[in-house]
Formats: structure tokens, C-alpha cells, sequence
């Protein structure tokens, strides 16, 4: 029976985990400044445009409040979707790695277009039961290979 009970641990955390990371979008585009923040540990961080001079780091707290960021406002009123893709998730007992495609959608007034495709890696730990982002790193897949390197365990 521990063999059955191990496997289903490894679904449960599993789902958890595509969960975790699929909640993203919608909190995001929701403008959900505690939902995004619960995603995260509380000294969690995530660095966006990791690949180029631009990379912007935020920690802890500043992950939640990303979206009342003055660019960020800008895409909710002009209509935006971020779309992530279904992780491919690698669990170690309590950490885990993720890494899946991110898109982001805007409206144009007309028709919505491909903003942004990039990559993303995902570092994850159970706290007190529970999966959280210990680490995301988002890069445009702009054809910098450090965008690609973040498919690599």
C-alpha cells in the first residue's frame, strides 16, 4: 500500500503544482494583488526579461504588487491575457522545477495579437504542506540562448 500512497502523493503534488502556476494568469490579469502574492513564499522572487539589460527583479511583497505596476495597469485597460502553457513539472521531495512557455496577449483595439512569447522556470517548495514559488525566471524567447537555457534542469 506505501507504493500506491507514494504514487498518489506524486499526482497530488503534481496537480498542485500546475495548478499553482496555471492561477497565475488569471490573478494577473485580475489585477489581484493577494492572490499573486500568495503563489509566492514570502521571501519568493521573480525576474522577468531575465535574458536582457532590462531584467527586473522583485521580492517578497513586490511580487504581489507587480500588478499596479504604471505598464502593467496600462494592458488590464487595454484588454490582456498572460496565457502559460502546461508546465512540464519535476518533483524531489519537497522542491520542485517547472518549465513551461508564457504568452502575453493584448487587444489592439481591433483583434488581440501576441505581445510576448517567453520561457520560464520555476523553482517551487512545500511549506507547511503547501507548494509555493520560491523562484521564477521569465525570458523573452527573443533567440538569446539564455532564454532557452531556462528549459534546462
Amino acid at each position: 500500500m506505501s507504493d500506491l500512497e507514494a504514487r498518489v502523493r506524486v499526482l497530488e503534488d503534481r496537480l498542485e503544482i500546475i495548478d499553482l502556476i496555471a492561477g497565475y494568469g488569471p490573478s494577473v490579469d485580475s489585477g489581484d494583488d493577494a492572490a499573486v502574492a500568495e503563489l509566492w513564499t514570502e521571501d519568493g522572487e521573480y525576474t522577468f526579461g531575465a535574458a536582457s539589460r532590462d531584467a527586473t527583479t522583485l521580492m517578497g511583497a513586490e511580487v504581489g504588487a507587480l500588478v499596479n505596476l504604471p505598464g502593467h495597469r496600462r494592458y488590464m485597460g487595454n484588454g490582456c491575457g498572460h496565457v502559460l502553457t502546461t508546465p512540464r513539472v519535476s518533483i524531489d521531495g519537497d522542491e520542485a522545477l517547472a518549465f513551461n512557455h508564457s504568452l502575453l496577449v493584448l487587444y489592439d483595439g481591433q483583434r488581440w495579437v501576441i505581445e510576448r512569447a517567453s520561457s520560464n522556470r520555476w523553482e517551487l517548495e512545500r511549506i507547511e504542506g503547501r507548494w509555493r514559488v520560491r523562484r521564477r525566471v521569465n525570458a523573452l524567447l527573443d533567440g538569446a540562448p539564455a532564454a532557452f537555457g531556462l528549459f534546462r534542469p
